[in-house]
């Protein structure tokens, strides 16, 4: 695929990104100050903003930076059909965000029909990621030698397979009616957390090793990672509903994880030279999520902290502070040769995340200290303007770019 069009989907990308942070921002501010007359649906909004930040923004940005660099590992073009994938990907990751908007997961009534429209796009997404995999193995089929990226991207793609199977899972108990608050909770997150820490995390890991270039020495995890990455979804159902045998199962394997994780992040920031910009705010966002591994695994922590903020400020440390940041990071390293303005766009953005993310730690945090909440909403959601601006000016600099300045 010419990078002209590499650069494009990446635009589209990073509009999905500017659209989900505004909506984060409306979403903190309408916390504070109250919702406007068109935005009442807290719930639905959340969902609209989240899986567009999933499906538009990360999903789309690792399927572009995969298939930029795939190439010079197979010694060959891509195979026929990826520009019609990406563009597939592209509109139904967009329209995900009216779907989810009208009435999150619920059912949504147009005429005399009431249709589950989030699940039916996140099905009609699901179709467009199985495409990815069926190019992906074509246009890899064949290699002898596998390198460490590669074998990340494989990993990352059969945990996200995985995903999908939730999904499917959430369309059958919504179709079929059925009300079962286990079966809803395990579909949920072994769809979206699984998500974000398999595919997200080894995909990401995948295109920052292709940036920098496969270290020559030392044992680098990849098999065993994803292993140990799957049953870390349960962490995410309800501790009422998850019986303790399979909440150690889930701690001990996010814990061994946690430790792998670790040994990609040292190595990594040994060559931290060739890191792309942001990278330390990164870091600091990947370190932050082997600490939580490691405090889930204190007796009595995941039980008082599962739920609520303190699963919010989680979130956002993962998929904001280390996935979203070291996306931005690469994004400026390959695709914006200037360097004035993003300047300024890295430090709105770090600014942002950290004031962001400390105020939601706060806010998780409250509660036990007896603290009033109000400042601590207050900061987040100032902390989410500072990321949306970023990313706006961000989306403005590559509309500006050369569509030529990947390195590939």
């Amino acid at each position: 695929m010419p990078s002209r069009q590499i650069h494009w989907f990446l635009v589209m990308a990073v509009a999905a990104l500017v659209l989900a942070a505004w909506t984060g921002v409306l979403m903190r501010f309408g916390m504070v100050y109250g919702f406007p007359t068109w935005a009442q649906n807290y719930g639905a909004m959340r969902h609209a903003h989240s899986h567009l930040m999933y499906f538009g923004w990360v999903t789309l940005t690792l399927f572009a930076l995969i298939w930029a660099d795939l190439p010079r590992y197979t010694g060959r073009s891509l195979p026929r059909g990826v520009g019609v994938q990406m563009t597939l990907t592209a509109v139904m990751a967009f329209l995900s965000f009216p779907a989810f908007w009208a009435n999150g997961y619920g059912l949504t009534t147009i005429g005399s029909a009431r249709l589950p429209l989030g699940s039916m796009v996140a099905t009609f997404n699901g179709l467009t990621w199985f495409f990815f995999v069926a190019l992906y193995m074509r246009a890899t089929r064949g290699l002898t030698v596998r390198p460490l990226a590669v074998q990340l991207w494989d990993w990352a793609l059969a945990l996200l397979l995985l995903a999908a199977l939730g999904a499917v899972g959430l369309v059958a108990l919504v179709v079929t009616g059925t009300e079962q608050p286990f079966l809803q909770q395990l579909f949920l997150h072994q769809f979206l957390d699984l998500f974000a820490v398999g595919w997200f995390g080894l995909a990401l890991l995948g295109v920052l090793w292709s940036h920098v270039g496969t270290p020559a020495r030392g044992w680098l995890p990849t098999f065993s990672l994803a292993l140990l990455l799957t049953p870390t979804f349960l962490l995410g159902v309800s501790p009422a509903l998850l019986p303790a045998s399979l909440f150690w199962v889930a701690a001990l394997a996010n814990g061994g994880a946690a430790i792998l994780l670790g040994i990609h992040g040292f190595h990594l920031w040994q060559r931290r030279t060739m890191l792309p910009p942001l990278a330390g705010l990164a870091g600091a966002g990947l370190a932050s999520v082997i600490g939580v591994a490691a405090l889930l695994l204190w007796p009595g922590v995941w039980q008082e902290y599962a739920g609520g903020q303190m699963r919010i400020f989680y979130l956002h440390t993962l998929l904001l502070m280390w996935v979203s940041t070291a996306l931005v990071g690469l994004l400026e390293a390959r695709w914006l040769p200037a360097r004035g303005l993003t300047r300024w766009i890295n430090l709105l953005w770090a600014v942002g995340v950290l004031v962001m993310v400390g105020a939601l730690l706060g806010l998780g945090l409250a509660p036990q200290l007896g603290m009033p909440q109000l400042f601590w909403l207050q900061t987040a959601a100032w902390g989410s303007l500072g990321v949306a601006t970023g990313a706006t000016l961000l989306l403005l600099a590559l509309l500006r770019a050369p569509a030529t300045a990947s390195r590939q």
